[in-house]
């Protein structure tokens, strides 16, 4: 027994030493694997996740040692993920791990908790190795918008829809809706919630439906063309990111009854159903419901404390939109990270990349590209398109030449493209890699840069950075040899 407790505590103790590329996790996966009994493959991904310092795993890994699921009992390993869990208050870990303590004897439970002591400082190694680290320094200091704490998130495009003479196409393809859909619906006018980055310049970039009902294209062909207030922190720009509403998002209650009676009776419905069960979904399709409809609260904060209460059940969608919730409107920053952490640790990919956001342009942490592209490159395995785009900007731009990889920035770029191929950043950083790569081709590299200069010019953006760099690369001394 101690030779094993030995070499246990030994493999713990060098978790922390695997490669970064190595641990990304996918614990919806998992809950699947494991709820159709392959063992194996969801014990993989738990172990991927404990790795991440997941409470979830830890108490899966538990739960599967305790019960030899996928493998022989193992009543040691289960004891310590067990510990693991219940230093997070996860569930239940706390009780179980005291009665398989109570039965051990003496000795053998003064070993293990011996062991356990030694591991107390995981989660500090963790947090460091992957996580943000918060400048509470800067907690009471708020993103500005043209002097307001906050952006307006009501869009009416039909008041700008008769001055556009020109046929939209959009930018590039959207994100995958978020898990918030009900039932698609005939609706006369659409109705359509989005989030997005908002970029130093105040353009919108990387659009994600969140919930949409009826043809809203029009709606996003306007929205983009129009830059918001800049965001700025301490006078400098910065990123962010904005939810807006648009089309009968804007509705209030008695209009959505006159004007789209057979959505309003469809939103009671949904939610009658969801507010009156116990299953945490459907209590996560209430929440959303109350927070993508506010004129269904029925206290204040309704939508924000009841995500709150499903984040801390371990619902891993509930985690990301209160963390997210907080984040947009600037306060308890320090918990908002903490949550959408939290849900990036089960592999939701909208999480991962506002993570990764986060960690390369928060005002708010210690920036860090090494954290920031780990997280992207865990998001675009999953399917994530701008996450694609971001980590092959660090490939290609970082100052830390170990994150330097232009033919790692080349796959993510082809990868995309089909679907970011009229994303104006595509063809820029496509341009920085003909400019950077062994077989350098010049001609490429004015080409995409000039493309990408147009396409940023007709939507708006900022791009006298990428004009400075054509203007660089192609104006200079002529020599004439005789």
């Amino acid at each position: 027994m101690k030779a094993k407790l030995s070499t246990l505590s030994l493999t713990l103790g060098l978790v922390c030493l695997i490669p970064l590329k190595l641990l990304s996790a996918d614990l919806l996966k998992a809950n699947d694997d494991f709820k159709t009994k392959q063992y194996a493959s969801a014990k993989q991904e738990y172990l991927a996740g404990a790795k991440l310092g997941s409470a979830h795993a830890y108490y899966q890994l538990g739960t599967m040692y305790l019960k030899g699921l996928g493998g022989e009992t193992d009543v040691i390993n289960a004891l310590i993920y067990f510990s693991l869990a219940a230093d997070q208050n996860y569930h239940n870990a706390k009780s179980i791990l005291n009665k398989m303590l109570a039965q051990l004897s003496e000795q053998k439970r003064q070993e293990i908790e011996a062991l356990l002591a030694n591991n107390k400082n995981r989660q500090v190694d963790i947090q460091q190795k992957y996580f943000p680290i918060i400048q509470t320094d800067k907690l009471n200091q708020k993103i500005t918008f043209d002097g307001e704490t906050e952006l307006e998130n009501r869009f009416y495009a039909e008041d700008i829809e008769d001055d556009l003479n020109i046929d939209l196409v959009s930018s590039f393809e959207d994100e995958d809706s978020a898990d918030s859909e009900v039932p698609l619906l005939t609706v006369k006018t659409p109705f359509l919630i989005v989030e997005h980055d908002v970029a130093r310049d105040g353009s919108v970039r990387y659009l994600n439906q969140v919930q949409k009902f009826g043809s809203a294209q029009r709606y996003i062909d306007a929205y983009r063309l129009f830059p918001l207030a800049k965001p700025e922190f301490n006078g400098k720009a910065v990123e962010f990111v904005h939810r807006s509403f648009m089309g009968t998002a804007v509705y209030d209650q008695f209009k959505i009854i006159d004007e789209q009676p057979s959505l309003y009776k469809e939103i009671r419905r949904i939610t009658r159903k969801a507010e009156s069960s116990d299953a945490l979904a459907d209590q996560y399709q209430y929440a959303m419901a109350l927070l993508n409809f506010p004129w269904l609260e029925k206290t204040p904060n309704q939508a924000e404390n009841l995500l709150a209460e499903l984040a801390k059940k371990g619902h891993p969608g509930a985690m990301h939109e209160y963390g997210m919730k907080l984040y947009r409107a600037q306060k308890q920053i320090d918990k908002a990270i903490y949550w959408i952490s939290e849900a990036s640790k089960f592999g939701l990919a909208r999480s991962e990349y506002r993570l990764a956001k986060i960690l390369q342009t928060s005002p708010w942490v210690v920036q860090d590209e090494q954290k920031a592209l780990f997280w992207y490159e865990s998001a675009l395995a999953k399917g994530h398109a701008g996450a694609n785009i971001r980590a092959a900007e660090i490939k290609l731009t970082s100052s830390n030449e170990a994150l330097k990889d232009i033919n790692g920035a080349i796959i993510y770029l082809n990868s995309v493209k089909t679907s970011q191929h009229n994303n104006p950043e595509y063809d820029y950083l496509l341009a920085l890699s003909y400019k950077d790569r062994e077989q350098r081709d010049f001609k490429l590299v004015v080409k995409h840069l000039e493309r990408a200069i147009n396409m940023g010019n007709s939507a708006n953006w900022d791009v006298s950075e990428w004009e400075n760099l054509l203007s660089r690369l192609t104006t200079g001394r002529v020599r004439i040899i005789e």
